[in-house]
């Protein structure tokens, strides 16, 4: 899906029908403007939102190279329903709306046309998202692929079917089993019976975070403390997982490593890149993308 800029792409009133799809879709959102009193008329929300889309498609690095992008290619600029191209300054504004309100909106809209009201298994896991080595925002961690690598990790909770639920995108240091409860909390609104994790997430917290929402967490047990365990979880989890019933339970986590996969696969990962807003508005858009790929 995400491919490096060239003429090929730049063909007037051509695009490619995801990104058609998905601007039509932007269209029929209900999104507040600012209204217009004085001065230079606001540019439009969903104009702006499709840029930044444009920007996750063609892996664009900054806003200050959108902007050049979209002055040098005037269909982008239609496709996007621009007159002219805003200032940087502009861009700058929006990116954070979208951050800390746009996307909420956003996601709750796209899961509500793919009509995800009762999710009864969520999967949950993270993976590595290496960055610059002269990001002086990202931090340094260890991962099975990489070892010590230098970026962010992208937490996320999916349906079985591999449908985004909610997310959370940390540094590289971050134990996932510190950042599950978060996780955890922001599936409240959903009837889940049941959340699959691996062993990283084996922790006492995890699991009362889990039973507060009503919510059964289950994991394997972590080899670190698998001496040490002489509860009746402990007892009881293994024995469970060697059953027919608990190998398929648990094989429904290759979903959530495909979802990781596919997100790779379109550019999610940026290794040159740096700055943590900057992979957090190219994440929240490549998620909303994964998303709206379900309702095509």
């Amino acid at each position: 899906m995400i491919s490096n800029l060239n003429n090929e792409h730049a063909w007037p009133y051509e695009i490619d029908p995801l990104l058609a799809s998905l601007f039509r879709y932007i269209d029929s959102l209900s999104l507040p403007e600012t209204p217009y009193v004085t001065g230079r008329p606001p540019v439009s929300k969903k104009s702006l939102l499709k840029c930044f889309f444009l920007k996750t498609y063609f892996a664009i690095d900054s806003l200050r190279k959108l902007v050049r992008v979209l002055q040098r290619f005037r269909c982008f600029q239609r496709a996007c329903g621009l007159g002219e191209v805003p200032h940087l300054s502009t861009f700058s504004r929006a990116a954070k709306w979208f951050r800390e309100q746009g996307f909420p909106v956003f996601h709750a809209q796209v899961l509500k046309n793919l009509e995800v009201r009762y999710p009864k298994i969520v999967l949950i896991d993270s993976t590595t998202l290496r960055s610059s080595l002269y990001d002086s925002q990202a931090k340094w961690g260890v991962s099975t692929r990489y070892h010590w690598f230098k970026g962010y990790k992208l937490h996320l909770c999916t349906t079985a079917e591999g449908i985004i639920l909610s997310h959370v995108l940390t540094t590289a240091n971050r134990n996932d089993a510190a950042v599950a409860p978060e996780l955890l909390v922001s599936l409240k609104q959903w009837d889940i019976e049941l959340v699959l994790g691996d062993a990283a997430y084996d922790s006492e917290k995890v699991r009362q975070t889990a039973e507060q929402s009503g919510i059964l967490f289950i994991s394997p047990i972590n080899r670190r403390n698998s001496e040490e365990r002489k509860d009746a979880y402990g007892r009881v989890v293994p024995v469970f997982l060697e059953t027919r019933f608990g190998q398929w339970l648990f094989g429904l986590r290759r979903e959530i490593e495909r979802v990781f996969n596919e997100l790779k696969s379109d550019g999610v990962e940026q290794p040159r890149w740096y700055g943590f807003h900057r992979y957090v508005l190219h994440v929240l858009c490549c998620i909303l993308m994964h998303n709206f790929e379900f309702l095509l």
